[in-house]
């Protein structure tokens, strides 16, 4: 099921753990805005995105508020807490081999 990685993702963000949050993408995968702007491409850029922020930010927590699952893709809302105001953003997780390829943030 592609939501079991997308739960995996959350978890090891929220226990602030970056090689598990890693080993959750595939090799070449990318994380974008809504507009195709990439913010990570690889493992190394999500490593050097995401390693920082987990040690900057210790409140940092994204929580699931809804998530369907279609194929291949999971489309989740989510609420972030713990850098500045909390915000809500939807997450578009395109999964392959049970792993997230492609992420698309939207905010």
């Amino acid at each position: 099921m592609s939501g079991d990685v997308v739960s995996r993702v959350l978890a090891a963000l929220n226990a602030h753990d970056i090689n598990a949050f890693v080993e959750c993408y595939s090799a070449g995968a990318t994380i974008e805005d809504g507009y195709d702007r990439v913010a990570a491409r690889g493992h190394d850029e999500l490593r050097a995105r995401y390693g920082p922020a987990f040690e900057s930010l210790p409140d940092l927590h994204v929580e699931a508020l809804s998530r369907v699952d279609v194929g291949d893709f999971v489309v989740q809302e989510e609420r972030v807490t713990g850098r500045g105001a909390p915000h809500r953003h939807v997450a578009v997780y395109h999964v392959e081999a049970n792993r997230i390829r492609r992420e698309r943030l939207i905010s």
